[in-house]
Formats: structure tokens, C-alpha cells, sequence
């Protein structure tokens, strides 16, 4: 083989090496790109189910049946009542308090889902409606009840009883499986999870 021929076999060499390794170099890049992805993604997942499941339990804790001496305590800025009325000022506060842990809760997992909504769309944001719908319930119910029962508004007390002949008491949680309540907040809670942890790597 003559020395032209020879230079000629090794630039052809030399040029498909090059092209594998710019190829090498893009797949390479590719993996990692797609390994940041997947590590980001579960990441996510991950915060938010904690927080979902955070959320969860203090919406839970709203509707408890029974209450803390120190959930009714007043505060400091509170002017002080007695008698029958300290009873019921202290029903208030521990609904007022209940609710506020939801309402950190709440806005911890509202912040997630921004996130989410800019990283994968309002899907994840839109199988969390219904379960922002069973809090609105809830609030409206705890709400009516405390002015009805512990504000002295009669009109509204006669009005309560009107709204249970109708629409369900879910007031207090009977802390088993047979909760309606309960029930329709783990069923809605069921699609967020099972959509989370393929997000995770992880097979409902």
C-alpha cells in the first residue's frame, strides 16, 4: 500500500473516532441531562407528598372529637371572659388554632404545586381540587357552627339545624374507616398519590 494510500486510511481513521466520540460525548450529555431530570423530579415528589400528607393530618385534626386544655387557653391580647361564655371563648380559640396549623400546612403544600405547575403542568394541581373543595366544606361547617353555638346568634343556631336535616354532619371525626368524611378525602387522595409516585420511580 503505497504511503498516499496509508495517510489517506488513517485521517478516515482518525475522523470516525472523532464522530464516536462527539456521538459518545451527546449520548453521555444526554443521560446526565435525563439523571438531573428524574433526581429533580423525585425530589419533588417527594416534598410534596410530605406535605400532602402534613396537610392531611391537620385537616384531620380540625374535625377531632376531643380537646386540649391548652388549645382553649386564651391568648395573651385576649381580653378575658367568665362562666359559661370562658367555655365557649375557649371553643373558639381551639378552632381558631386548629385551623391555623391547617392554614400553614395548606400554604406549604400551595407552594410545592406552583412549582410543580411550572416543572409539569396543572395536572397534578387539578387532582388536588376536590380535596380543596372538602376543606372548603369543612370550613363553612366549623364556621356556622361556632356562631350558631358559641356567638349567641340564634337566628343562626336555627339555621344549622335546618342545614343537618339536609347536608351531612361532618363536624366530628368518628376516627374509623366508616368516616365519611374520612373516606372521601382518602379516595380523593388515592389519584394524587398513585400520580406522585411514578414521579418517585415507584410502582403503586
Amino acid at each position: 500500500m503505497s504511503i498516499e494510500a496509508w495517510s489517506a486510511l488513517a485521517n478516515c481513521v482518525i475522523a470516525i473516532a472523532a464522530v464516536a466520540a462527539a456521538i459518545a460525548a451527546f449520548l453521555g450529555l444526554n443521560t446526565w441531562k435525563n439523571q438531573s431530570l428524574w433526581h429533580a423530579d423525585r425530589e419533588l415528589s417527594r416534598k410534596i407528598l410530605i406535605a400532602l400528607y402534613r396537610y392531611r393530618d391537620s385537616l384531620y385534626y380540625v374535625r377531632h372529637p376531643a380537646m386540649l386544655a391548652s388549645e382553649m387557653e386564651p391568648d395573651k391580647d385576649q381580653e378575658p371572659v367568665n362562666g359559661s361564655n370562658e367555655r365557649n371563648q375557649g371553643v373558639i380559640n381551639a378552632y381558631v388554632k386548629r385551623w391555623g396549623k391547617l392554614g400553614v400546612r395548606s400554604n406549604d403544600l400551595d407552594a410545592l404545586l406552583i412549582e410543580a405547575d411550572a416543572v409539569w403542568g396543572s395536572e397534578l394541581s387539578q387532582k388536588l381540587l376536590k380535596l380543596k373543595e372538602l376543606e372548603r366544606e369543612l370550613f363553612g361547617y366549623v364556621r356556622l357552627y361556632l356562631d350558631s353555638h358559641f356567638r349567641g346568634d340564634t337566628s343562626l343556631a336555627a339555621s344549622h339545624r335546618e342545614i343537618l336535616r339536609e347536608k351531612r354532619d361532618i363536624l366530628f371525626d368518628t376516627l374509623n374507616e366508616e368516616d365519611e368524611f374520612r373516606r372521601d378525602f382518602v379516595d380523593s387522595m388515592k389519584p394524587i398519590e398513585a400520580y406522585l409516585k411514578v414521579k418517585l420511580g415507584r410502582k403503586t
